[in-house]
Order: C-alpha cells, then sequence, then structure tokens
C-alpha cells in the first residue's frame, strides 16, 4: 500500500512537472482554434419583405450576377417577398430558424472567417495568467455586398488564458478588471 501512495505521487509529480510554464504560441492557438471552432460562417440576415432592404440589395449587384430578383412594386396586399433567390445563390442559404421565415428573412453566408495570427502574449507577472491578442481573417464571398456598412477584412479578438492544474485554460469572455480579480 505504501508503494502505491509513491507511485501515485511521482506520476502526479510527472504529469504537473509536463505541463507547461509559460504559455506559447503554439499552445495558444491550439486552445483558440479548439474553443472558437475556427473556421467559423459570418452570416447575415435579409428582410425579403422589406422595401428599403429590397432597395439595398438591388443597388448591390446581386440582380445583375443572377443571384437574387428584387420586386420594383407589388400591389397593396400583396404578401409576396421583394427579395427572392435564385438556383445560383442555393450555395449562400444557410438554414433559417421557423420564427425568421414566417418574417420572410432569409439568412445568407457571407464570409469565412479564418484564424489568422497571435499578434501578442502578455504574461501576468503572477505567471499563471495571460491575455492574447490575436487576428482572424473574413474570406469574403458574392453576399458580401448585402452588408450596408461591408465587412472588415482582419478582426483583432483579445482573449484571456488562465494556468491551474490542469494547464492552460481560455476563459470565457470577462472584461479585464475581472481577470485580473480572478
Amino acid at each position: 500500500m505504501k508503494k502505491l501512495s509513491y507511485i501515485l505521487t511521482t506520476v502526479i509529480l510527472i504529469i504537473t512537472g509536463c505541463q507547461p510554464k509559460k504559455l506559447d504560441e503554439k499552445l495558444a492557438t491550439n486552445l483558440i482554434l479548439e474553443k472558437n471552432h475556427y473556421p467559423a460562417i459570418v452570416h447575415h440576415d435579409i428582410f425579403c419583405g422589406d422595401p428599403t432592404h429590397a432597395y439595398t440589395i438591388f443597388k448591390s449587384g446581386l440582380v445583375e450576377k443572377g443571384f437574387v430578383k428584387v420586386l420594383q412594386s407589388k400591389k397593396f396586399g400583396d404578401t409576396t417577398a421583394f427579395v427572392s433567390f435564385t438556383p445560383a445563390a442555393k450555395p449562400y442559404l444557410l438554414h433559417t430558424p421557423a420564427d425568421d421565415k414566417i418574417s420572410k428573412i432569409q439568412r445568407v453566408k457571407v464570409a469565412d472567417e479564418e484564424f489568422g495570427a497571435i499578434k501578442e502574449i502578455r504574461m501576468m507577472s503572477s505567471g499563471n495568467k495571460a491575455i492574447v491578442e490575436y487576428t482572424t481573417i473574413r474570406r469574403k464571398n458574392v453576399f458580401a455586398v448585402a452588408i450596408k456598412n461591408g465587412l472588415k477584412d482582419t478582426l483583432n479578438h483579445k482573449v484571456y488564458f488562465i494556468r491551474n492544474d490542469d494547464g492552460w485554460q481560455l476563459l470565457d469572455k470577462r472584461s479585464e478588471i475581472e481577470f485580473l480579480s480572478y
């Protein structure tokens, strides 16, 4: 029985000794990819029954490219949507919740967001907390023009890591003040 306690103590020391003391770029990248599931789909809701939104879609050039059809006018009491999608748009149409479909809203894919690179890793003086800044890159498709103010090509993100007995862990979104008091 005494040997078992020595063996368990040795195994625990080996396991905890193998945990990296400092958060490096490779480990941070792996934890970010695991938590945020990159590449991610960026979607946009198109309000097919809204004449103002239909005008934005019309001006975007999607009609000329053959992805959508826009009604120029309709009779009073007509419940058809101003915007309808052609078969060419099928690869960009996403599953839309039933409540949105009732309101004539269609969710479309406008970009794929991929992990870019780690910009900075700031270790706290305690050595068991770190703030990591990284970028993501958006690969836009033809429906990106449907967004009125456009999409940024790159985004900056800030995430918080803490080291405990299990190793480094990515925390859920927190403010920096909460993180420092953690």
